[in-house]
């Protein structure tokens, strides 16, 4: 049984214009709770207090402890550093922005009644659940693998330049950056590309019947990825107080995703061991842009005044996500390459638009158990489990009679159950001001290994992966207005493929980079109580 070390594998295999998979369906189903600076500084472990908006998104009982009206507006600054390593090379880059993690306005009600119902809150805003916007720089020498195999092989599975893919072989192959061997009796490795070098194939008579890849020849790759967006929820919730121990609620949530991703792709003779090819670069923009919609419910029981008790579950996130992409290939020649008909140059240029088109995706269902407890009113602990099952999240069709199955069956053999443990802690200083910090540990989704169809086993790079945030703030209070800060700290790392590789390549892993990423947020929340 063959065994690679590389961060994902048979999708790779199927040469698809549709080109969803698991690495989107995780970067979907994971989400970082934004709202407001209060929730944030105390690792967004809010399950069980409360009175907070942020508790719409995370245990919508939380209304419920309302004892006013709130509006509250939460601007944010974003830092997001990164560093990379790839094959004995580091490279950093960073990228800031500025946006707004929660905007949230509640009304509350008493019933005038001693027993049963004693009020309700609603509350209309919306929080932030992810930031995506990063710069990535990659950098690697020496490198001894390429994608110009990939698409190698691809153009010798297909045999038909008319058949190529115009997104990938067929980008190539339209600058020259795969070639044809015209003699007839080469059947075997017909298609190869100037980076590699090929063993010659004979038959009994000597004659060359076709070529086997024998290496690549050492050069410089590097990538340079841009990525934008967000996840937004707009929620509309309600929650009730049930004889001060009880407290229910809901929440209807509508999405809003924006995600886009630029990479620009380079391999470049650095050594002058290539005939003709100086340079070529791969420019890939790949946008998403959807809406969809979730319902949340809990509860929240008060067995003692000092202590509480959350339990909320969160159905799927129902997006209907539209999806774009185009690719554009610039290669540079020493020599001259081409043919009669479109002419000979050291510069060839094309590009592709992908058929645009929506697809649906069903994040997966959620539980979060929490407790929090009163040391009077000197301060608090709260503690949050939230348990994901990422193997149930789907890819489905939109109308386009799409077969996403073999997509569906990899996510349920790539990802496991995990849970994300939040944790945070109040000190109140003085009868106004407050001191605050937390933890969150998010589990890693990746499976150990993965099995293929042919039985064929690969261990997955992103197993390794690691995800943490620190964070600590303050709070000043008023009877009718309060201000909240918050910073926090992510800290990710992580495999990250670099360009896509045959897994039956021998060099398989090769393409893989060690990703570190830091983001430094920085929140202030504006109060007014009446």
């Amino acid at each position: 049984m063959k065994r690679f070390t590389i961060t994902i594998v048979a999708i790779l295999l199927a040469n698809l214009a549709f080109s969803q998979d698991f690495f989107d369906a995780l970067r979907y189903s994971q989400t970082n709770y934004g709202g407001s600076a209060r929730s944030i500084a105390m690792g967004s472990a809010f399950g069980s207090l409360g009175g907070d908006f942020s508790s719409a998104s995370i245990n919508p009982a939380g209304l419920g402890l309302y004892r006013s009206g709130e509006f509250a507006i939460s601007p944010t600054l974003n830092i997001n550093d990164s560093k990379s390593g790839y094959l004995g090379t580091s490279s950093t880059d960073n990228k800031y922005s500025f946006n707004f993690d929660n905007l949230s306005y509640v009304v509350t009600s008493k019933t005038g009644s001693d027993m049963g119902i004693l009020g309700f809150s609603f509350g209309v805003g919306f929080n932030r659940l992810k930031n995506f916007n990063s710069n990535i720089s990659i950098l690697g020498h020496g490198a001894q693998s390429t994608l110009l195999n990939y698409y190698t092989d691809w153009a010798n599975s297909i045999n038909d330049p008319a058949s190529f893919d115009n997104l990938n072989e067929g980008l190539a192959w339209n600058t020259y950056l795969i070639d044809a061997e015209n003699d007839p009796n080469v059947t075997v490795g017909k298609y190869y590309n100037d980076l590699a070098t090929y063993n010659a194939i004979y038959d009994g008579n000597g004659t060359i019947t076709g070529y086997e890849l024998a290496g690549v020849k050492p050069h410089t790759q590097k990538s340079y990825v841009e990525q934008r967006g967000y996840i937004n929820e707009y929620l509309l919730s309600m929650g009730f107080n049930v004889d001060n121990k009880f407290y229910f609620g809901a929440s209807v949530g509508l999405l809003s995703l924006e995600y886009r991703e630029i990479t620009n792709f380079s391999e470049i003779d650095d050594e002058n061991l290539s005939d003709y090819l100086k340079n070529y670069t791969l420019t890939t923009d790949l946008s998403h842009s959807g809406v969809g919609v979730n319902f949340k419910a809990g509860i929240i029981y008060r067995p003692m005044k000092s202590l509480r008790l959350g339990l909320a579950v969160h159905t799927p996130n129902f997006y209907t996500i539209s999806y774009s992409e185009n690719k554009r290939m610039v290669a540079n020649y020493d020599l001259a390459v081409g043919n009669s008909q479109d002419g000979y140059s050291t510069y060839h240029d094309r590009s592709a638009d992908a058929y645009p088109y929506k697809f649906k995706f069903e994040t997966p269902f959620k539980a979060v158990a929490s407790a929090s407890y009163l040391f009077g009113n000197r301060g608090l602990l709260s503690v949050d489990y939230e348990y994901t099952n990422y193997n149930s999240a789907r890819i489905r069709d939109a109308g386009d009679n799409w077969d996403y199955s073999n997509q569906n069956s990899d996510i349920q053999k790539i990802f496991h159950a995990t849970g994300n443990l939040n944790i945070g802690g109040e000190f109140r200083a003085t009868n106004n001001f407050s001191l605050r910090g937390g933890y969150q540990l998010i589990g890693n989704p990746w499976n150990k290994s993965y099995t293929a169809s042919d039985g064929s086993s690969v261990n997955m790079a992103n197993y390794n992966d690691s995800y943490m945030t620190y964070s600590a703030g303050f709070g000043y209070r008023q009877q009718n207005f309060f201000i909240d800060f918050a910073y926090r700290l992510s800290s990710i790392s992580e495999a990250y493929k670099v360009f896509e590789l045959s897994a039956t390549d021998p060099a398989n892993g090769t393409n893989i980079a060690s990703l570190k990423k830091s983001n430094s947020q920085a929140t202030l929340t504006l109060g007014f109580r009446f």
